[in-house]
């Protein structure tokens, strides 16, 4: 598959092959190289509806062909796959575990499902001007924000019985100690 900007033979383009477009080896470079989203990859690329775009450019496939090429280049170059990234951070978080260090375990886990795509990092940024309100608002605006986080939390503390105990003095007997 030729690259941006190459000219393709003419049997590819009479069997239907386009040329990749400048903008979707920008949207690759993004998703491949700069660890974004292919939300975040489109919309950096300069696609106005970047969700719906980075869906099509990967189903395109012209781009899925040149995003498998870009992968074995990778891989080519610095002997790196998705399947052995996933295999050593199995290891890193196994032996993290055995040695107590959960904190570490649990990122080396969260990586592996971010690579295997499981778990996605999903995050709202709202931009708004606040320089022209007075405080009150801006109080108004802070509550109904945490009102609005605490309606999305689940609480996930397990219930603790409360045992009652009994109090019972406890008497020295001084009779009985030793001269």
């Amino acid at each position: 598959m030729p690259k941006v900007g190459e000219d393709l033979p003419k049997e590819m383009r009479l069997a239907g092959y386009k040329r990749l477009k400048p903008i979707q080896q920008e949207f690759l470079n993004n998703y491949l190289h700069k660890d974004m989203t292919q939300t975040e990859a489109a919309r950096q690329a300069g696609y106005k509806n970047a969700s719906v775009s980075a869906v099509r450019l990967l189903k395109s496939p012209v781009v899925a062909e040149r995003l498998q090429e870009m992968r074995l280049e990778a891989n080519a170059k610095f002997g790196v796959t998705i399947d052995k990234s996933v295999r050593d951070l199995k290891k890193l978080r196994d032996q993290a575990w055995e040695n107590g260090r959960f904190s570490e375990a649990i990122r080396a886990e969260e990586l592996r499902l971010k690579a295997a795509g499981l778990l996605i990092n999903k995050q709202h940024v709202v931009k708004e001007d606040i320089t022209a309100q007075t405080k009150e608002q801006i109080a108004d605006k802070l509550a109904e924000f945490k009102r609005l986080a605490e309606s999305r939390m689940v609480n996930v503390t397990p219930d603790v019985d409360v045992i009652e105990h009994e109090t019972q003095n406890i008497v020295e007997d001084t009779e009985d100690t030793v001269k």
